[in-house]
């Protein structure tokens, strides 16, 4: 399936101003890329990691930060074949190179601009974790769609649910949006029935989708 790509939905690069003012503020630290905490970023890895058996294959992480995620997988003896992390914040994109962190590589590029940018190592599997959380929906879209057709075995992505319980729905997310889950469910079975979903972790207060090819 392929979606027209309307000008409205491609903004300006203002999605990735709180980041850079962060980067500002902290320098090129754990607290820039915005993360509620390492607890929170440990449970969304977590769950991304048992969306898809990575063993054996190329990851691109797109919005990578300091390459927290390849951390992550290694510690937990998931070997990857290749890592690539793309972040839209030089800086950040620094740090992450000087960790020297096994089998990565790491590129600046603002793949919401930049579309070839999700092809890069031509990935099996391209993930999105809390990268989308300050690109407007309808621009999410067409970024997941291209990451759909970059990949090819899979994408999977997570974001702010717009189901979560009250309380939940009353906090301040900051420049976070919230996501229609129900419409994104619905968006990626049109483009594939191998979908995986889940919701009950994190108090529901977050989604994370798979969208699989083949028997992957």
């Amino acid at each position: 399936m392929s979606l027209p790509e309307p000008e409205s939905a491609l903004p300006d690069d203002d999605y990735l101003e709180p980041y850079r003012r962060a980067v500002d503020h902290f320098g090129a630290t754990f607290d820039a890329t915005l993360w509620n905490s390492r607890e929170y970023q440990a449970v969304r890895f977590d769950v991304l990691r048992q969306m898809v058996d990575l063993d054996g294959l190329s990851l691109l992480d797109a919005g990578c930060g300091l390459g927290d995620l390849c951390e992550f997988l290694a510690e937990r003896n998931v070997r990857l074949h290749r890592y690539v992390g793309v972040d839209g914040v030089a800086e950040i994109i620094d740090g992450a190179t000087k960790r020297g962190l096994a089998r990565a590589e790491f590129h600046c590029h603002d793949f919401v601009a930049d579309a070839g940018a999700l092809a890069i190592g031509s990935p099996d599997i391209i993930y999105f974790s809390g990268s989308l959380n300050t690109v407007p929906e309808a621009t999410a879209r067409v970024v997941v769609q291209r990451a759909w057709e970059a990949a090819r075995r899979g994408v999977v992505f997570n974001f702010l649910s717009d189901r979560a319980s009250p309380e939940a729905l009353a906090r301040d997310t900051g420049p976070a949006r919230r996501f229609n889950t129900l419409d994104w469910l619905d968006w990626a079975l049109r483009a594939t029935t191998l979908v995986r979903f889940r919701q009950e972790y994190l108090g529901g207060h977050d989604a994370t989708i798979a969208m699989m090819r083949g028997d992957y």
